[in-house]
């Protein structure tokens, strides 16, 4: 007899990772904190985000919980930090990855802006692929800059 998986609903929650439970969660959180890193030139490693996290330099969202067929998984990740500019703070979204976007996008978005508003931030700053690009003009993200690289060869 073929067992078929129960569907189940879908239910994503964004948690936000106090420093004091970095350690806890961050074997949840390290593979796509590294896969994310790699596409980005590797500017960090994982270990110096992890330390960043730890001291509170830098903030930690999980994205947690279940699609149609699988409970309890991390769906997503994101890292961002406040940079104090010399007018204003601003929260910058440095990392933000995962699968199941569509489970997760709208809170994580919520989460982050009420999270700037309390530490003060005046603008929300993203670094990202360019598939965000389009899918972030639904919560008023305007295109201004580009990021662009160039490889210098030794």
């Amino acid at each position: 007899m073929k067992q078929t998986k129960k569907k189940i609903k879908p239910l994503v929650n964004v948690l936000s990772i106090e420093p004091k439970d970095v350690e806890r969660f961050w074997p949840l959180a390290e593979f796509m904190v590294t896969e994310a890193l790699k596409y980005s030139g590797e500017y960090a490693s994982s270990k110096h985000i992890y330390d960043f996290l730890k001291k509170d330099m830098m903030q930690c969202f999980i994205m947690f919980g279940s699609d149609e067929l699988e409970e309890n998984k991390v769906f997503g990740v994101g890292v961002t930090r406040v940079s104090e500019m010399p007018n204003f703070s601003q929260l910058e979204i440095v990392i933000c990855t995962g699968k199941r976007r569509d489970l997760w996008e709208d809170q994580f978005v919520d989460i982050i802006t009420q999270f700037a508003k309390s530490n003060n931030c005046k603008r929300l700053c993203l670094w990202a692929r360019p598939g965000w690009e389009k899918v972030s003009k639904k919560w008023g993200w305007q295109k201004k800059h580009v990021q662009l690289e160039k490889w210098i060869n030794k």
